[in-house]
């Protein structure tokens, strides 16, 4: 059972652990929150990023009944989501390490054998210039040349050398070991030498990696990419005992060359274990330094390194707004290098998702835009009548207010029984508060005032159940409505819709991501449809130029013209 229940000093105490994903853990947890009120309650959420609703609702139960209860919320989704509700909670905050103290890079080693020239050409490739000194070194055979300086100097603005005896370390150079010597180095200088090979290798990638321990300590950080064998395990082991950085690329990546990583991790002499893009983003912002921001180059490696880690792909969102939330989370997370928030997210699912939640944009409310909804309700919605069933489809929901006003404007035409509301969003946790139907009591004035603009009959109280905390809104409504997950830029078609409703969404997608969605839509939508885009997208120009036509002048609702690509 994940619900355990102490009793101390006349205080009851659960601890939850997991997401309470079973009847019976949501039972345990019910039962205890309809116990006498009177007994103070104290409930920890170890591991839920979000409450099931008949949960919440006993919460405010006990709440209103004058219970005396304490909620400690160490998932920082779980917490935003319960204040977001007006209930009493405290975040435990994670204890993150604080990497900002560490000193700055002075020497990055590439290594690896088989498979390993691609990742270090793409690595090398991804460097911003600095004084940061590169060392590599790569297995070949001793009777071959090695030609990857040459390859190097047409992919880096760095010097790049096959060093000499007692050459000396220059900042901003990469040094890669000549084929048949070891390389070491010692008191600013690189050594060579023909000592016997170490494990069966010539250079040795440990002699390396244990000579970079010594010279540079906690200001080395090492790559081990792929190859076979077991040289790096023992060098990634001393770099660690100096206070150096061990990242270990995923060997999933290097089959059937994955012996070298997969040793390293298996001895436990690493940091991290990593796909190479998120090698190469790690990289390059540990060599930027503590002072470069998520811009330019530097934040298009960790959306790549985003997408291959996690599966999300936010590359065409605009920039200019990537780079503030960033920031505000950095800022958040006091984490002041650009780095050490990448070595956070990218190795911590939860603080993934926190991120997840705050870069598409989830600003909205209930009937949003009023005058546009006006002519849905008094034009649009009785023209698609005369279909036997209406499908539509609302992209891009956010936390929900927006289906939910669809679905209320399709009640009051007596349309709803006949209609299929498609509600979707990249976020899952946005999805998840949506398809709950609770929803901040604060806004409630905004959003009567925007019903009655929109040509609401009634009262909007009438669709609510409010509790002075939250409100619920009505089940009738909210059984109607298909949450579930789609991406809008690399998910396509999945019906064929009469209204589309988009709106202040794409406005942080960059223009050619803007011209794809939009093309996208006029293939989903149905011959006699509609879409509806938000005044603040400015995506008249775009519209036209994929093949829309106004319904009507400053509607900001299109139909699909004869010209449009289906």
């Amino acid at each position: 059972m994940s619900v355990t229940v102490q009793q101390r000093g006349g205080q009851c105490k659960a601890a939850v652990l997991g997401r309470l994903d079973t009847h019976e853990d949501r039972s345990a947890l019910l039962a205890l929150l309809r116990t006498e009120p009177a007994e103070p309650l104290e409930l920890c959420f170890y591991d839920a990023d979000i409450l099931p609703s008949d949960v919440l609702l006993a919460i405010a139960d006990r709440l209103d009944a004058g219970g005396k209860l304490k909620i400690q919320a160490y998932h920082a989704l779980l917490a935003h989501s319960l204040v977001r509700l007006n209930l009493p909670t405290r975040q435990v905050a994670a204890k993150l390490e604080q990497p900002g103290e560490r000193p700055p890079l002075r020497a990055l080693a590439l290594a690896g054998s088989a498979q390993s020239l691609e990742p270090i050409l793409r690595i090398v490739e991804a460097l911003p210039l600095s004084d940061v000194v590169v060392f590599i070194a790569q297995h070949v055979q001793e009777d071959q040349a090695n030609l990857l300086d040459r390859l190097l100097k047409t992919r880096t603005g760095y010097v790049v050398e096959m060093p000499q005896q007692m050459t000396p370390t220059r900042p901003g150079t990469v040094y890669v070991a000549p084929p048949g010597h070891h390389m070491k180095v010692a008191h600013g200088y690189v050594y060579l030498t023909r000592d016997r090979q170490i494990q069966f290798a010539r250079p040795s990638i440990d002699v390396l990696f244990q000579s970079l321990a010594a010279e540079y300590g906690d200001g080395a950080l090492a790559v081990l990419l792929c190859g076979y064998g077991r040289d790096g395990a023992e060098g990634c082991a001393a770099l660690r005992q100096a206070g150096g950085c061990v990242i270990v690329q995923d060997g999933s990546e290097c089959a059937p060359a994955r012996a070298m990583p997969d040793a390293a991790r298996n001895d436990g002499h690493y940091d991290f274990v990593l796909k190479l893009p998120a090698i190469a983003s790690l990289a390059a912002s540990a060599v930027a330094g503590a002072e470069a921001e998520p811009d330019g180059a530097l934040l298009d490696l960790f959306l790549e390194a985003l997408a291959s880690h996690y599966g999300y792909d936010f590359r065409h969102y605009q920039r200019d707004s990537l780079k503030r939330r960033i920031l505000n989370l950095m800022s958040q997370f006091n984490l002041r290098a650009f780095c050490d928030f990448q070595r956070a997210v990218l190795t911590d699912a939860a603080l993934f998702e926190r991120l997840c939640a705050e870069l598409p944009v989830g600003v909205t409310s209930f009937f949003r835009h009023p005058q546009q909804m006006k002519l849905l309700r008094d034009e649009i919605l009785p023209y698609l009548s005369s279909f036997p069933l209406i499908k539509l489809w609302s992209a891009g929901c956010s936390t929900g207010e927006e289906p939910y006003s669809l679905a209320i404007v399709l009640e009051e035409l007596g349309l709803l029984d006949r209609s299929h509301l498609f509600a979707t969003d990249l976020n899952p946790y946005l999805l998840e508060l949506g398809s709950s139907g609770l929803f901040p009591a604060g806004a409630l004035a905004l959003n009567r005032e925007n019903y009655l603009a929109s040509g609401g009959p009634r009262l909007f109280d009438a669709y609510l159940a409010a509790n002075g905390r939250f409100l619920k809104m009505e089940d009738r409504l909210r059984q109607r409505i298909l949450f579930y997950r789609h991406s809008l830029t690399d998910e396509g078609i999945f019906n064929e819709f009469q209204l589309i409703v988009c709106r202040n969404v794409l406005i942080y997608f960059d223009a050619e991501l803007q011209r794809q969605v939009l093309r996208r839509f006029a293939r989903s939508l149905h011959a006699e449809g509609f879409l509806a885009l938000g005044p603040q997208d400015g995506l008249h120009r775009q519209a036209l130029d994929a093949g829309f036509e106004p319904y009507c002048s400053g509607s900001y609702l299109y139909r699909v013209g004869r010209g449009a690509e289906r």
